[in-house]
């Protein structure tokens, strides 16, 4: 019996299309990985925000006006509580779905977390699944999370973020970038008997 060598088309032929596939697969993900276009507007001073603040951003920036937290709203204090007045603690403007494309060509969504009159965090949901570096290269954003920086590293993130996550979702063809201002401080985090 002759075995064929590993030089011979009987082993060359279907190893092709497979080596072909790799390069083109290696080649895309690493052209998606350097194409992705930079943030369109700095997302990166939104986090801690106040809601009037960044209702008259958005009129100003991108000509949308929120009906209530717009550039005409003077002397807004945030009355809400946690505890007693969770609705009230937690307004602010949404962010409509029409104008994601304006923070970033890739954006479908942007999502915003409010506590007392200020931006908790800001979710950008892009479209695919991205590359981490990419995407933190984009948005101008530290190599990797807060807790993994070195303290140097940790002081180039702008003072009102304290951490900035990317997140793929495979499933869903999607990728999302978490700026947080504060840690959550909603009801469950709260002792809301303690005044009794």
């Amino acid at each position: 019996m002759v075995i064929p060598s590993l030089n011979s088309s009987v082993f060359q032929w279907p190893l092709r299309p497979l080596c072909a596939f790799i390069v083109l697969f290696t080649c895309a993900h690493q052209a998606l990985a350097a194409d992705l276009p930079p943030a369109s507007v700095d997302v990166l001073a939104w986090p801690r925000m106040s809601s009037s603040a960044f209702g008259c951003y958005m009129e100003k920036t991108l000509g949308h006006r929120d009906k209530r937290f717009n550039c005409a709203l003077k002397g807004y204090e945030n009355q809400g509580d946690p505890c007693t007045n969770a609705a009230a603690y937690e307004e602010g403007p949404d962010f409509p779905a029409h104008l994601a494309a304006r923070v970033h060509p890739l954006a479908t969504q942007v999502q915003l977390s409010w506590e007392h009159g200020e931006l908790q965090q800001v979710t950008i949901v892009l479209k695919g699944t991205l590359d981490e570096v990419a995407v933190r290269n984009a948005f101008k954003l530290p190599r990797t999370e807060a807790y993994l920086l070195s303290e140097a590293e940790q002081g180039a993130l702008p003072e009102n973020i304290m951490d900035a996550r990317v997140q793929g979702d495979p499933s869903n063809g999607l990728t999302s970038l978490m700026l947080t201002g504060f840690d959550h401080m909603g009801t469950g985090d709260v002792d809301c008997n303690a005044d009794e």
